[in-house]
């Protein structure tokens, strides 16, 4: 312990004592090991970290596998959860859930809160016990008996002041009175954002009992718990069966369609998983660019410890002791820059978490908990060891008889030293060209899909989420009328061009309904699933979707008019290949009682439905009038940016009626964007880590080329006054430069071919060999590694052949 403490006291010293090394070095590795610290702290928050329920490993949730579309996360029925819990054995509790929205009002300022219906064991499956009072009942599942809530502690908190006696009592919700009979406590945390639209403030029934009629009306989700001891694929093999039977016994809703088994964690953050995993790596290349770097420098400082190391050598220290020293100066070196890394890392969560939030709710809570100090210490001192091993062995022999001469130096060391310098360079240019290449593809990717036309316009647009107190408004005809009124008032407001209502907007959600078409036989399974948008006559006005054929809807097309329906192009080219679809008859499938039918009066065109990346879909278009939607999304199209138009939209609104609630108010073009949010997130990261391994190997080819001019003055000497040209000078200087760059860039380029098609997932028609982005990036580096070598080269060029023949 006493040679150590001694090792780490002249450690210090002669890192103190060289300022300018010790800046350089520890900056480079506060760069690679704080980009590593940041990276884990959102593996560590997203993948390592346990989900805030009880024993979260055995939550599960249980989508529909509709087999014919591929869809394997599509919503279930209440009936067929009736069923799966009735038959399966592996799961200790099976509920359903849903979104829910509502209106408070009478007890002081009206608020929207963000709320859950959850089915019958719901509060099991969670776990969750209550704080005060009760969770609700199986008896309260019930048409008329569902008039009760549970609150979370934040609302009870929050508007209730904490009030002990707020059980038992009614609550006015979207005109409606509701008895709470439950307060959870503070750690019960609700579904995140991703299984519900917000998190929960308050839950009620779902109230919606086992119907064979609507086995087929799929728009809830089902949520389970493993028992104790059951594996993850022993529940889905039963569930295969169970899905199995199913189809067997009701052909008609359920053929092709299955079940899938996903843990909770996996469906919140299994898209995320394969995109942090890559980010991880790349960090790790700028880490060891960084190492390179530091190892560069040390070997550079080697010349200048030359005879320190020899007189050690000389008086008896063996080479352990002396690699054991120089590694002690490396670890020290290392742990510096691991404790300026970590201020470096918190500023890098503030970023992370700033993007990553809309994607994972988790990285909006990013913390530098224990086990990333851990992390960051144990990587400290590996990298310590790792980037001053190769430079302690090569200097822990030093040549006696050589090195104590006065003035001597010894070629041979200097060459092999002077070899390993140079592996390095190519070993960082080759690292950062694969960043620097994975970086410029999903570049190209990000530019080609905001040139993707999504079929309509973005610009100058903004949506909101409107809600009717259902108390108030009973009947469908009240729906339509009180929207009318809305739409009326806001058209009205000067700036705004054009508004319209949709059940269904582009690019957030869906709503697929099966259809027949008129003179059509299907076997079961068969039906045509469609995107349904119920709509206002100036929707496709406000969002500026172009008809390509036939007419427009119009407000003419009401109750009194007989039915009529717009396609979208890939719905007519599917369903009437070769056709013309204008005047063909269509109706909805799987209703009670079938519908009329709908005539085909217009062709609209694809809309950009699932984001850019995805394509057009088969949509179906039919007037509000006709089939009236309690909740709707505004769509309000604008003069100038409409920002500045929101308050006013808002008050139009609440002229009509002050207890309609508005939400979810965001730019038409904000809600494109996040579609290819994940995209987004991993270039921004992605390109910041390539341009600090650009910056990094630029400073260690600069680094090396100058330390080569140092080292090689007397020769430039000696060919100067031998009548060489500057220009030769130049050349030399250069060219050896540039040839670690092309040995870096070809090794690189060959790396790049294995490690881009790991983002084959992140491209959007963009092949993850393409020769554009591999011949611009490389030139790109060239030219940066020229610049670095052309500025120790012109001074060299600058040097008095009598100065420099006197060098050393």
């Amino acid at each position: 312990m006493s040679t150590l403490l001694q090792d780490l006291r002249y450690g210090a010293r002669l890192l103190f004592k060289s300022r300018g090394f010790t800046f350089v070095a520890v900056i480079s590795l506060a760069l690679g090991i704080g980009a590593n610290t940041a990276v884990f702290s959102v593996v560590n928050a997203v993948l390592l970290r346990a989900l805030p329920y009880q024993e979260p490993e055995r939550i599960v949730l249980l989508w529909g596998d509709d087999r014919k579309r591929a869809d394997h996360r599509e919503q279930v029925s209440a009936t067929d959860v009736a069923d799966w819990r009735a038959q399966a054995k592996s799961f200790a509790a099976v509920s359903t859930y849903g979104d829910w929205r509502a209106l408070v009002s009478g007890d002081g300022v009206p608020e929207r809160l963000t709320a859950a219906q959850v089915g019958d064991g719901f509060f099991d499956v969670m776990q969750g016990r209550p704080l005060l009072g009760r969770v609700l009942l199986p008896a309260e599942q019930q048409d008329g008996k569902d008039f009760v809530v549970v609150l979370s502690y934040g609302l009870w908190q929050r508007r209730y002041g904490g009030d002990p006696g707020i059980v038992g009592r009614t609550l006015t919700l979207s005109g409606r009175p509701y008895t709470v009979v439950g307060v959870m406590p503070a750690d019960f945390q609700s579904l995140p954002k991703g299984l519900l639209d917000e998190s929960a403030e308050l839950y009620r029934p779902v109230a919606e009992p086992p119907d064979e009629t609507q086995r087929s009306g799929r728009h809830l989700r089902a949520i389970a718990r493993l028992k104790p001891g059951v594996a993850l694929a022993a529940a889905q093999a039963e569930m295969n069966f169970i899905a199995a039977q199913l189809e067997q016994q009701h052909p008609q809703s359920n053929t092709n369609y299955g079940v899938r088994v996903t843990p909770l964690r996996e469906d919140l953050v299994g898209r995320l998983r394969p995109t942090l995993l890559l980010l991880f790596g790349a960090v790790g290349f700028v880490l060891l660019i960084a190492c390179a770097n530091v190892g560069n420098l040390l070997l550079a400082r080697s010349s200048a410890r030359q005879k320190e190391l020899a007189i050690r050598a000389a008086l008896g220290a063996g080479r352990v002791r002396l690699v054991r020293q120089l590694l002690t100066e490396s670890v020290l070196l290392a742990l510096a820059g691991g404790a300026l890394g970590l201020l470096a890392a918190l500023w890098g969560t503030s970023l992370i978490e700033a993007v990553g939030a809309q994607l994972v709710p988790w990285l909006g809570h990013i913390a530098l908990d224990g086990r990333v100090l851990a992390f960051t210490c144990a990587m400290s001192v590996l990298t310590g060891i790792v980037f001053g091993l190769a430079p302690a062995w090569r200097m822990s022999r030093p040549d006696l008889n050589e090195t104590l001469k006065d003035g001597g130096r010894s070629a041979g060391a200097g060459a092999s030293r002077s070899r390993l310098r140079s592996g390095l360079v190519v070993a960082e240019v080759a690292l950062a060209l694969v960043l620097l290449i994975c970086a410029g593809l999903l570049i190209k990717s990000i530019v080609r899909l905001r040139n993707v036309d999504p079929g309509f316009e973005a610009k100058n647009v903004v949506t909101l989420s409107v809600w009717l107190p259902r108390a108030s408004y009973p009947k469908a005809q009240d729906w339509h009328d009180i929207y009318g009124r809305v739409i009326e008032r806001i058209e009205a407001l000067p700036g705004v061009q054009a508004a319209g209502l949709t059940s269904t907007l582009p690019a957030s959600g869906f709503d697929r309904r099966s259809v027949e078409l008129e003179g059509r036989t299907y076997k079961a399974g068969d039906y045509p699933e469609v995107d349904n948008y119920i709509i206002t006559p100036d929707y496709l006005h406000a969002m500026s979707i172009p008809l390509l054929r036939g007419r427009a809807l119009t407000g003419t097309d009401d109750t009194h008019a007989p039915p009529v329906a717009l396609v979208s192009e890939t719905m007519a080219r599917k369903l009437w290949p070769g056709e013309d679809p204008v005047g063909k008859r269509l109706r909805y499938y799987g209703d009670k009682v079938p519908p009329p039918w709908a005539t085909v009066v217009g062709v609209v065109k694809d809309v950009r439905q699932y984001g850019l990346d995805m394509p057009g879909t088969m949509g179906l278009y039919v007037p509000d009038a006709q089939y009236p939607s309690f909740a709707a999304t505004m769509v309000v199209q604008t003069a100038s940016e409409p920002a500045a138009l929101v308050s006013a939209i808002r008050s139009a609104v609440f002229d009509v009626n002050k207890e309609i609630a508005i939400y979810d108010v965001r730019p038409m073009a904000q809600l494109l964007a996040d579609t290819i949010l994940l995209r987004r997130f991993s270039m921004l990261l992605l390109g910041m880590f390539a341009t600090l391994a650009l910056v990094l190997a630029t400073v260690g080819i600069y680094g090396v080329i100058s330390y080569s001019v140092t080292q090689r003055t007397h020769e430039i000497g000696i060919r100067l006054a031998l009548g060489a040209q500057r220009s030769d000078v130049l050349r030399l200087i250069v060219g050896h430069g540039m040839l670690l760059t092309l040995g870096g860039v070809g090794l690189g380029l060959l790396a790049s071919f294995a490690v881009t098609r790991v983002l084959a997932t992140l491209l959007y028609e963009v092949s993850a060999t393409d020769p554009l982005t591999y011949t611009g990036i490389s030139l790109l580096l060239g030219a940066v590694a020229f610049v670095a070598c052309y500025i120790p080269a012109r001074r060299a060029m600058r040097l008095d052949p009598m100065i420099a023949l006197r060098y050393e």
